[in-house]
């Protein structure tokens, strides 16, 4: 029988840049077949359906703001002109830290960072969003 798992239990490990983990939140990790429809000749009650490729929702990764970012000079290289893509793998663990759930995100690199709001009125952490774009999500687990 499947047991379902909470998301609140996960890594994040970027090796390249020496990132992981310490993640509030990983969004992002999904797919769409694309596909074209056809109408068939004399076929009245359903069209024919080709695929044609997958399309992939951009990561979004998320955690507070350190005063070292690697992910922050990761964005900064990627926006000077190198070609940084490194793989991703996330990995969703149950109660007892066994892995229940493991994707490898091929090509992640960075499109977007966002420092967060700064209030001074607020005690609140402030976090840091970068959202990545990426090539094949593999289901390994």
């Amino acid at each position: 029988m499947d047991s379902q798992h909470t998301g609140s239990n996960f890594t994040v490990l970027i090796a390249p840049i020496e990132l992981r983990g310490n993640f509030s939140s990983v969004s992002g990790l999904g797919a769409q077949l694309e596909y074209d429809e056809i109408a068939e000749g004399g076929n009245f009650t359903s069209p024919i359906y080709l695929p044609r490729g997958m399309k992939y929702d951009n990561i979004v990764l998320q955690r507070g703001t350190a005063s070292l970012e690697p992910l922050s000079l990761w964005f900064t290289s990627v926006q000077a002109g190198m070609q940084m893509r490194y793989p991703m793998i996330v990995t969703m663990m149950d109660s007892a830290r066994t892995p229940v759930k493991i994707w490898t995100v091929l090509d992640t690199m960075p499109v977007k960072i966002d420092y967060g709001t700064l209030d001074a009125m607020s005690e609140s952490v402030s976090i840091t969003s970068i959202e990545l774009i990426h090539g094949e999500i593999i289901n390994v687990l």
